[in-house]
Parts: structure tokens; sequence; C-alpha cells
């Protein structure tokens, strides 16, 4: 594992862990997510995607191309965000997609949400999350970044996790 990678996940474990504890990753894993919950969480993934996504929209390096997750109601960014910063929010979007996988096949078996199905933002993340991580990972390894650069990646993951939080505590006042 590439130090970079080793940093990212240091730095972002607590907050990944608390994102998972307070956006009912319990009740998904168990199968006790209800219709209405399930409608809050993809109403809140949209809502933070959207905020993310026009930063990294057509960030490319390598094989890896980021692969938007929602049709963006707002236009692209007229800025961008330098390259070690786009690495740091796409480590959290790309990581979710991973986790997305996993999430897809809990509510495909949980008879609470059969109304739900298909769960489309889960299922297409079931089908080319694993791919798209490590695409990114390969990414990863072939960038040299410097410790600053480094520090800014690290910096712009603990940012995307914490909006993650933030939107997740805003919906739930």
């Amino acid at each position: 594992m590439n130090s970079l990678l080793r940093k990212l996940r240091a730095a972002t474990r607590p907050l990944h862990t608390e994102l998972e504890n307070v956006s009912w990753g319990g009740k998904i894993m168990d199968g006790t997510l209800t219709e209405p919950e399930y409608a809050k969480l993809i109403d809140w993934q949209r809502r933070v995607h959207e905020s993310l996504e026009h930063q990294v929209m057509g960030f490319s390096a390598g094989d890896y191309r980021y692969r938007p997750r929602f049709t963006l109601s707002t236009p692209k960014s007229e800025s961008t965000p330098d390259r070690a910063t786009a690495i740091g929010i796409l480590y959290v979007l790309e990581g979710a997609s991973l986790g997305g996988s996993v999430i897809y096949r809990k509510l495909i078996s949980n008879p609470r949400l059969t109304a739900c199905a298909p769960f489309d933002f889960y299922r297409e993340q079931s089908e080319w999350g694993l791919a798209q991580w490590r695409k990114y990972l390969a990414s990863l390894d072939g960038l040299h970044l410097s410790e600053g650069e480094i520090d800014r990646a690290v910096e712009a993951a603990v940012a995307t996790f914490r909006k993650f939080l933030v939107e997740w505590r805003a919906q739930s006042v």
C-alpha cells in the first residue's frame, strides 16, 4: 500500500466509522431499514454528490476516470480543485461506491424495501464499484505527489467525510 493511501485511511477511519454509525449502517446491515429511511438515505446521497461531483467531473488519471453517480442539476464548477484535492475527494466518493455494492446486497434482501426496488443508485454501484475502486487505486500508484500535495489530499478527504456528516445531520434535525 502506498503512503498516500495509508495516510488517507488513517486520517479518515474515525470519520468513516462515525458516518456508518449515524447514517443507519446498522439498520442497512441487519435488514431493518424502512422505506421512509431509504428515501431519506437516497435524498442525502443525492444532495452530497451534487455538492461534490462538479469538482471532480472529468477527472482522469491512467485508466481511471470519474464516473458520476447522479445527473447534476448544477453546472460544472468554473474552478476545479488541484489534483491533490480532487484525489482526496475521490477517495471518499469511490470508497462510497465500493461500499454501495455491499449495501445493495443488503437492500435487496430486506423485505421491508420491496417497493423501493430496484435501488438504482446502489445497483449501479454493485455493477461497477469494485472495478472503479481498483482503477482509482491503480491511478494512485502512478502518482508522484509532494508531502504538501499528500497533506492536501488528506485534508480534502477529511473535509469530504465531514460534508457527508454535516449533510446527514442537517436532514436529521
